[in-house]
């Protein structure tokens, strides 16, 4: 079983508090920018990030159940500990978008100017540098883990970007009399948000149910059966994933006549190109005889 080392620990819980502190910092400026604007723009950004820092303290969390070794109750680790985070994540980002769907829709059925634009603009663009600056620590992050708790918050925090940028130009356009367009783009958000949320749960629930994992996993692994030439082929291939670690299973087919200790090293030598493929893989091989030719049976006792 692949355990993470210290170093991906720290990584982890780094990018974790780090999100948590990010989205309580954005929490407390949006607050302020909607309580002086009105803006139904910046109050569903607000509440979006109200979701993330809900969203990544299930994270922070949960990556610190998932780091917690294998045990005799979970011979396979905790890993699906990250997927259930995500899934948590899912439900509080759908409940965020119909909150804000209602409050757009009052938006447009009524619409209000929106004062002191330049305090929400000068809000926006800290968001913006704050955020950018969590993406690229939480893409560090994933890179060297593979976290897909983490590469869930990004995701996230990606799609963050965007609606800034678009809320910025709401506060800039509102001033010269397009009021409708307000509601407008809180209602786009909304609907971005909810599918975000469609995106991180189908994921999560892909990972609960055991979904193989995506890729050429089977072409990679043909190609190092195929480079060994004591290997006949290879037939029940079954992956999956649980946290950052992939579970790869496969029969490989073996002459017969090979010794116990040959086919012994054929297995293990094919795993570890596996693992070399596959960093984060606990590899199973079974051995499976195939009669290829006449057995040559070798009497030590007879005369030279």
């Amino acid at each position: 079983m692949r355990s993470e080392s210290p170093r991906e620990h720290r990584l982890l819980l780094l990018a974790g508090l780090a999100s948590v502190l990010t989205a309580l910092l954005l929490i407390a400026a949006k607050a302020v920018a909607w309580m002086l604007t009105g803006s139904v723009s910046l109050l569903a950004s607000l509440v979006d990030s109200v979701m993330d820092s809900l969203a990544s303290l299930i994270n922070f969390f949960a990556i610190r159940y998932s780091l917690v070794p294998p045990d005799e109750e979970h011979r396979f680790g905790h890993g699906k500990a990250e997927a259930l985070a995500g899934l948590g994540q899912a439900v509080f980002i759908a409940g965020s978008s119909l909150f804000l769907v209602q409050q757009s829709v009052s938006k447009l059925m009524d619409p209000q100017p929106i004062e002191q634009n330049t305090i929400g603009i000068v809000v926006m663009v800290f968001s913006i540098i704050v955020t950018f600056g969590l993406l690229l620590l939480q893409k560090y992050v994933v890179r060297e883990t593979g976290s897909t708790a983490i590469e869930a918050d990004s995701l996230h925090y990606l799609s963050d970007l965007a609606v800034n940028v678009g809320i910025i130009l709401v506060l800039v356009v509102s001033q010269f009399g397009f009021l409708w367009l307000d509601g407008t783009v809180g209602l786009v958000i909304a609907l971005f948000i909810l599918i975000s949320a469609w995106r991180i749960g189908y994921e999560s629930v892909q990972l609960l149910l055991d979904r193989e994992i995506p890729g050429d996993v089977r072409n990679v692994i043909g190609s190092i059966v195929a480079g060994h030439p004591k290997a006949l082929g290879f037939h029940d291939l079954r992956t999956r994933q649980s946290g950052r670690t992939q579970f790869i299973q496969l029969h490989v087919d073996m002459d017969q006549n090979l010794s116990l200790l040959e086919a012994h090293d054929l297995a293990v030598n094919i795993q570890a190109r596996i693992q070399e493929a596959f960093p984060a893989a606990d590899v199973i091989i079974h051995q499976d005889p195939v009669a290829v030719g006449p057995k040559v049976s070798v009497d030590h006792n007879s005369d030279p």
